[in-house]
């Protein structure tokens, strides 16, 4: 097995029944003794808590992830780098800032430079969380290299944990994720909510999909702000999308379940030739048309209910020039 990152499901049948034995039944190929150094190096984590003890009892069905399963990973050494971050928000627990498109969240094989941490390491040195991973520290949630817009950065354990929490409960409106992004076509009916699992390709490791049984819950509720038809039959549209989950590529991979897959998304929408009766402009969009326009939350210490919103960059503005 050549990974450092493994999701698994623990099914009601494990309810009761120590963790690590769990575990290995739902993954064979972990041995018993690899998983129990997992647990000592914090590399087993529950909603993006590390678990300690491998003889926890499974009280309820749940998602655990396990990193640095590969023994071969190779550990990335965090250079500081003087990188501009775009902050909207900075306070003694956390920073929410704007990330632009094409910056990667942490160090992986392939980008080992460049990064949003590296940016983070050298505008706040050690003020940063590191409960979870010291290769990424600060990183509560992520978005996708070309995805732009909103992201909470942690720069105490404390906040790592209790917005942890707050991701992945939903409950209580503690939190709300709203995104724009653009389409092909025109989803029918033009506001929805879709409500499936989501689960990695059996065939595209790299890749998601939908399923109506297996993975992980996932809800997006959508809106089509506007439309515009190029031809009788060619159109596009401007959605905004909600989170209720936050699922790996869960807005791209909604929008291809439903037929209207995001514009410039070159994994999701490979199959799909843009025909010349669109104009040019989309014809050669480069990165996915998504982007991370509103967060709102209670802060977990002060209380206060706080809303942050991030303009679209140029190259999103210049495809609202078109309806």
């Amino acid at each position: 097995m050549n990974t450092t990152e493994v999701e698994i499901i623990i099914s009601e049948e494990f309810v009761g029944k120590r963790l690590d034995i769990a575990i290995c039944a739902a993954n064979p190929s972990i041995s018993r003794s690899k998983l129990q150094h997992l647990f000592k190096t914090n590399s087993v984590f529950q909603n993006n808590v590390p678990i300690s003890s491998y003889s926890k009892k499974v009280t309820e069905p749940c998602e655990i992830t396990i990193m640095n399963l590969d023994s071969n990973v190779e550990e990335y050494e965090i250079i500081p780098e003087n990188i501009p971050i775009d902050i909207i928000f900075e306070d003694e627990h956390i920073i929410v800032l704007n990330k632009k498109s094409g910056i990667v969240c942490h160090p992986s094989i392939g980008h080992k430079s460049g990064t949003l941490v590296n940016a983070l390491r050298y505008h706040f040195q050690n003020s940063l969380s590191d409960i979870v991973d010291k290769t990424r520290p600060g990183i509560i949630h992520r978005l996708d290299k070309d995805t732009s817009g909103l992201l909470i950065v942690a720069k105490t354990n404390e906040a790592h944990l209790a917005f942890s929490e707050m991701f992945a409960s939903a409950k209580g409106n503690l939190i709300t994720r709203k995104y724009l992004c653009f389409v092909f076509g025109v989803p029918s009916p033009k506001n929805n909510t879709i409500e499936n699992f989501i689960t990695r390709h059996p065939k595209f490791r790299q890749e998601y999909t939908t399923s109506e049984t297996n993975g992980k819950k996932s809800i997006t509720i959508y809106k089509t702000l506007k439309s515009v038809y190029f031809t009788s039959t060619k159109a596009i549209s401007m959605l905004e999308c909600e989170l209720l989950t936050g699922r790996t590529h869960q807005i791209r991979v909604h929008m291809k379940h439903i037929g209207h897959h995001v514009i410039g998304d070159s994994v999701y929408g490979k199959k799909s030739k843009v025909e010349h009766t669109y104009p040019e402009y989309i014809q050669n969009f480069s990165r996915q048309a998504l982007h991370s326009h509103e967060l709102s939350f209670v802060h977990p210490f002060t209380k206060e209910s706080l809303t942050f919103s991030a303009k679209l960059p140029d190259e999103l503005e210049k495809i609202c020039e078109l309806f």
